[in-house]
């Protein structure tokens, strides 16, 4: 058996984990790298490995750092089954096709406006790229194990936490000596009686740990998330003043609208107008929904959503909250404000005081 590392190590993106046991390759994720250029120029670069030369992919979530190098992948030559959760394949369509069409339009206003070295421009992945991988993917319920089409080995899935759909793999493979071993890959794992989502399931016994930490050396405040929020926004709502909160459109919005109902159903916050404005959030909102009426998630279907929300998709329905005073809340994407109509906001409401 080998284990080879192609990215989730020397850095917190890009996760690709390539097990090889009995003559066949299992794939652990299959991720973007992110964030500075270098990182970013990786994407471009062949894998080390053959795509077409991977019998399987076990894929723990849908982040883009976990996921989002299987459109290329799949047009480099990769035709096996990608196994994950329904709650991973439901959410990863949705982030997939959308990093397939910003690929797109960052390729067609690069040659619009000249200035790549390349000519032409072309996207890392396309929308077809994209709809091809989701056609590999087999969802598989979590904490059952099932097997991957390579002999000898058995894969169990079992809830991270984390997002929606998020699991940790644990993997059983038969020596060649008539022994086995158990390996078990982290993914990303969530925090503790948190609200929305789930608890991570307890570690199960393995010989090999194969962990991720971007946060592994901080400790979080002991202050509810309810007690961080209240303070600022009352003094805003005070001053007549709009919050607006970056998010990312998958679990965060969606924490941040559980938190503010229970906020003001409580009395602890007065009930004020909220927009979200990221076409990707509604979407997602929408399946969060979906599951927590399954009974998938901490909270019920009636829980997750304050009274009053709207949903802001097209581009008009943005640009309507210019002529909306305050006070109000305003949730937008992305979360770390990097793109998105987050900046738009931010250009618009910075200038004034009252503003959060």
């Amino acid at each position: 058996m080998k284990l080879g590392f192609y990215g989730g190590a020397g850095t917190v993106t890009g996760s690709r984990f390539l097990l090889e046991t009995a003559g066949k390759r299992l794939l652990i994720d299959c991720g973007l790298f992110q964030g500075l250029k270098p990182l970013r120029l990786l994407n471009w670069e062949p894998t080390p490995f053959e795509p077409s030369s991977v019998d399987a992919v076990v894929l723990t979530h849908a982040h883009i750092d976990h996921s989002g190098y299987l459109p290329r992948f799949v047009s480099a030559g990769f035709t096996g089954p990608i196994y994950c959760t329904p709650g991973t394949r439901e959410l990863a369509e949705i982030l997939l096709l959308d990093a397939a069409r910003i690929n797109e339009e960052d390729a067609e206003y690069a040659n619009r406006k000249g200035f790549s070295k390349h000519h032409p421009a072309l996207p890392l992945f396309t929308e077809a790229d994209a709809y091809a991988a989701i056609r590999l993917m087999r969802p598989r319920s979590p904490e059952v194990a099932f097997d991957v089409d390579i002999e000898g080995v058995s894969v169990t899935l079992h809830d991270a936490g984390h997002i929606l759909g998020a699991a940790f793999a644990e993997v059983g493979c038969a020596l060649d000596d008539g022994s086995s071993t158990t390996l078990v890959f982290s993914g990303d794992v969530g925090r503790y009686d948190a609200p929305l989502h789930r608890d991570p399931k307890p570690l199960p016994a393995c010989d090999t740990l194969v962990m991720e930490s971007t946060y592994g050396d901080r400790l979080h405040s002991q202050e509810s998330l309810e007690d961080q929020l209240r303070g600022p926004m009352q003094a805003a709502f005070a001053r007549n003043g709009t919050i607006l909160i970056p998010s990312f459109a998958v679990a965060r919005a969606q924490l941040v609208l559980l938190l503010l109902r229970e906020l003001m159903e409580a009395g602890r916050l007065p009930t004020m107008p909220i927009h979200i404005d990221s076409p990707m959030a509604v979407d997602v909102t929408d399946v969060y929904r979906r599951y927590a009426a399954s009974g998938e998630l901490e909270v019920s279907r009636a829980d997750l959503m304050p009274k009053g929300v709207r949903f802001h998709r097209s581009v008009e329905q943005s640009r309507a909250l210019n002529h909306m005073p305050g006070p109000r809340i305003i949730i937008a994407a992305s979360g770390m404000m990097t793109g998105g109509r987050v900046l738009h906001h931010m250009r618009r409401l910075l200038p004034d005081r009252r503003n959060l």
